[in-house]
């Protein structure tokens, strides 16, 4: 496990290292700048200021991490990832006020399409599998309760082998399908409000054909979540299974390789656009902190990050507090397995 939390520790640092370099260029720390901004010798110093926080955040956990291991510590590893993340946060936050200095006027203008949205062919059923396979992860648990080892795996390492269970109760087994299935929400949420509930910055040239691809791989990192999320319900059927049982490495795969292309092409695509990228055209004083975004003003459910890749809610519509219930329940149910099992 020593290879793991190392590996995640650096895959996190260099994500956060990296993280301004793909937001969209009249974008800078979630500011918004003029285009040559990112030129000048103060963004210069603003950029070279967070990548030393970050690296000296980074080595720091790299080095608390293996003491920890090395001392059998291993149960705070978690929480020192956390610390770095919410570390690396705070040297944002201070990159973020430095830019404001250096903030620019927001164009007013938008695009409009007037063509009617694409649609993705068989989207609806793509949706709805996930939990068909749920459905069938539960009724062959029903059909073949004695059949399921007692105790059950329901913890795997990096090599896909099963090295934590717990027992067999009905209760488990309903925390988990429960769990899977607030996981499958989450995902399906995200993709119906990307699809249906947000807005495409540019509508027209080769910027907007490279921001819808963004998008379409967006969706698809997310429908593979979700897939992931409902193959995970059949681990525990079989005392031998692997990662690879139920496809779950499969989907794993397709989320791992859709991530890297999505951090290739950049926010909305903008590493590979020809053109300048246009800003999202949200305003500055709605997003709070540069991290969370509230606009009562704005009708759309999710919009696009302004540090890093993806999307965020805007947490003035009213879907974004389902979006968090179904966070909060799924950590609940997931929180309430250890309980489950005494």
């Amino acid at each position: 496990m020593l290879t793991f939390w190392i590996a995640m520790v650096l895959l996190i640092g260099a994500l956060n290292y990296l993280m301004p370099q793909l937001t969209r260029r009249d974008i800078f720390f979630s500011v918004t700048v003029a285009p040559q901004f990112r030129n000048t010798t103060e963004a210069r110093r603003i950029h070279a200021g967070y990548q030393r926080g970050i690296i000296i955040i980074s080595a720091t956990a790299l080095v608390v991490m293996v003491i920890a291991l090395r001392t059998g510590a291993e149960l705070l590893c978690a929480g020192l990832l956390m610390v770095q993340l919410l570390a690396a946060l705070g040297v944002f936050v201070i990159a973020h006020r430095k830019t404001i200095w250096y903030r620019s006027a927001s164009s007013s203008a938008r695009e409009a399409s007037l063509e009617p949205q694409r649609r993705i062919p068989g989207l609806a059923l793509l949706l709805v599998g996930p939990y068909l396979m749920l459905a069938c992860a539960a009724l062959l648990i029903r059909t073949h309760w004695s059949e399921i080892p007692n105790p059950m795996p329901v913890h795997w390492d990096l090599a896909g082998n099963p090295n934590g269970w717990m027992p067999k109760t009905p209760l488990i087994f309903i925390a988990l399908i429960g769990t899977e299935f607030a996981m499958c929400a989450i995902f399906t949420f995200s993709v119906v409000a990307m699809r249906y509930f947000s807005r495409q910055v540019n509508v027209s040239g080769t910027n907007a054909i490279e921001e819808r691809r963004f998008r379409w791989i967006g969706i698809a990192v997310l429908l593979a979540g979700s897939y992931l999320s409902a193959a995970l319900a059949f681990l525990p059927l079989n005392p031998d299974a692997t990662m690879a049982f139920g496809g779950v490495t499969f989907f794993l795969v397709i989320m791992t390789v859709g991530a890297v292309e999505l951090v290739r092409r950049g926010q909305g695509g903008a590493r590979l656009a020809t053109k300048r990228v246009l800003s999202d055209r949200t305003p500055d004083q709605c997003w709070k902190w540069g991290v969370i975004y509230y606009n009562p003003d704005d009708p759309a459910l999710m919009v696009e990050k302004r540090f890093g890749i993806g999307w965020t809610l805007n947490f003035a519509h009213r879907g974004a507090w389902v979006f968090t219930g179904l966070i909060l329940a799924s950590l609940v149910i997931a929180l309430s397995m250890p309980l489950l099992a005494k």
